[in-house]
C-alpha cells in the first residue's frame, strides 16, 4: 500500500468520524430540546394541580391532564430512540442496570459487571382460512382447537 493510499484511507476514516460526531451532537441537541419541553409539560401539570387545590376541585380528573401525559410519553420515547441511535452510531451499548456505555461487542458492563442480554423477538402470523400458526421459520404448527 503506497503512502497516498494510506493517506486517502486515513482521510476517509477521519471524515466518517467527523460525520458521526456531527450526527451525535445533533441528536443530543434534539434530546435537550425535548427534555426542556418535558419540563414545560410537568410545569403545566403542576400549575393545574395547584389551581385545582386553590379552587377546591382537587383531585383533577385524569382527562384534564391526559394531553400533557401523552406528550411527555411521546417525548420520552423519542429521546430513548435518539439515545439508541447515538449508541448505534458510536458502536456503543448502554447498560440497563447502571446506564454506562460499553463497546458494542462487550458481554459484560465495564462499570457494574451486569451481563448484556440479547433480546429475541419472534414473529407469529395467523392464516385466515385454517387459523393455523406460522412460526418465524415458516413451519405450520397444529391448530390447538382441533382434536
Amino acid at each position: 500500500m503506497s503512502f497516498l493510499d494510506k493517506f486517502k484511507a486515513g482521510m476517509a476514516e477521519a471524515g466518517n468520524k467527523a460525520k458521526n460526531v456531527v450526527e451525535t451532537n445533533r441528536l443530543k441537541l434534539q434530546n435537550n430540546s425535548m427534555q426542556h419541553e418535558i419540563d414545560k409539560q410537568f410545569q403545566a401539570i403542576g400549575k393545574m394541580v395547584y389551581e385545582s387545590v386553590q379552587q377546591g376541585t382537587y383531585p383533577l380528573p385524569q382527562d384534564q391532564i391526559s394531553g400533557q401525559m401523552d406528550r411527555i410519553f411521546e417525548l420520552k420515547m423519542a429521546i430513548e430512540q435518539n439515545l439508541l441511535h447515538i449508541d448505534n452510531i458510536n458502536d456503543f451499548k448502554t447498560c440497563k442496570s447502571c446506564g454506562s456505555t460499553s463497546n458494542v461487542e462487550a458481554k459484560f458492563c465495564t462499570n457494574c459487571g451486569q451481563t448484556y442480554e440479547v433480546e429475541h423477538t419472534s414473529f407469529v402470523e395467523y392464516e385466515a382460512d385454517s387459523k393455523r400458526e406460522i412460526s418465524e421459520q415458516g413451519r405450520h404448527l397444529p391448530d390447538q382447537n382441533k382434536p
